[in-house]
């Protein structure tokens, strides 16, 4: 539109929106628009170019002098275009979170590395864990493990209680894993076998039970698929023994020990894996999807208030 006097704006009007009631009109503009912007990039680039040194050749300075100008302002210009593009790399978004930056993934493709926290606060996860992840795509890059509230020590244990069921806690790790891992109604028959447990239940009574949720939880098919070579821990002397294996492994464990009769109370003598698997934690998650990192911490059964007895043992 150019509306030249005030008079004029009322035709103008009319005629832009005839314009845009015109279909053909549209569709040939649109099309006239997508031509023009296919283009190949060097080609565009070229008559750009030509047309500015064009311009620039009708105000350079005298013979000797005006290539070098020229020469001088393209690289200056290419220059400012370069070192805006680093500067991108460092710049951070409100609160002081990182952009994203870029590097190669595992497949060879370019993705943007994104700050990733976990906990401290997430259902069905261990008190005070942190994880901080680096990923590109959904795959964890690096990863470093901080257990928050240490240094307030109150020198007990929940699971090392005097008399406390290890049925009862593994009962509970399994609960947890089940919930993660989707199945809500093995979570919820777990975690009342827990309460049971707990509450003296004798063992007459509760075996049953737990064998019958042992064998569901056997049969299943989506759990072998879903769990199987996920969280694979380091197969080395140093390994305890009931975190050796992947998830599935862990998770059956569980369920055989639970059908043991001659599984007693815990006591701390009982020796318990969080700090090893602590330590362990960001080798097992890097190189894995994020999807799959609640599936490894909830199998590898982090009692952080074990950390918190440690730190007062030796303090």
């Amino acid at each position: 539109m150019d509306v030249q006097a005030a008079n004029d704006a009322p035709r103008e009007l009319d005629v832009a929106v005839s314009a845009l009631h015109n279909v053909d009109y549209q569709h040939k503009q649109a099309t006239e628009a997508l031509s023009a912007g296919d283009r190949p990039e060097s080609e565009a680039g070229r008559q750009e170019h030509g047309s500015h040194a064009e311009h620039r050749s009708h105000h350079s300075a005298p013979s000797g002098s005006g290539h070098a100008e020229q020469d001088q302002q393209q690289h200056g210009h290419h220059e400012h275009h370069g070192h805006h593009g680093h500067d991108m790399d460092g710049m951070q978004l409100a609160g002081g979170v990182p952009m994203a930056g870029r590097a190669d993934d595992r497949d060879g493709l370019t993705l943007d590395q994104l700050h990733v926290p976990l906990g401290p606060l997430l259902p069905l996860w261990p008190p005070g864990l942190v994880v901080r992840t680096k990923l590109q795509g959904d795959v964890i890059q690096q990863a470093a493990v901080e257990v928050l509230g240490i240094g307030d020590a109150r020198g007990d244990a929940f699971w090392l209680r005097p008399g406390r069921p290890l049925k009862a806690r593994w009962l509970d790790a399994s609960a947890a894993l089940l919930a993660i891992a989707g199945w809500a109604d093995a979570a919820a028959v777990a975690r009342r076998l827990r309460d049971q447990v707990l509450t003296g239940t004798p063992q007459a009574e509760i075996a049953g039970p737990i064998r019958r949720w042992g064998r569901q939880v056997r049969r299943s098919r989506t759990l072998p698929w879903l769990l199987t070579g996920v969280g694979q821990v380091p197969d080395k002397p140093s390994t305890p023994r009931a975190l050796a294996g992947d998830a599935l492994t862990r998770l059956y464990r569980w369920v055989d020990s639970l059908a043991d009769p001659k599984t007693s109370v815990a006591s701390p003598d009982v020796a318990d894996g969080t700090p090893w698997a602590v330590d362990v934690l960001p080798s097992v998650l890097e190189g894995r999807e994020l999807a799959t990192a609640r599936l490894i911490v909830a199998s590898l059964d982090l009692d952080t208030d074990m950390l918190t007895v440690r730190e007062a043992h030796h303090g």
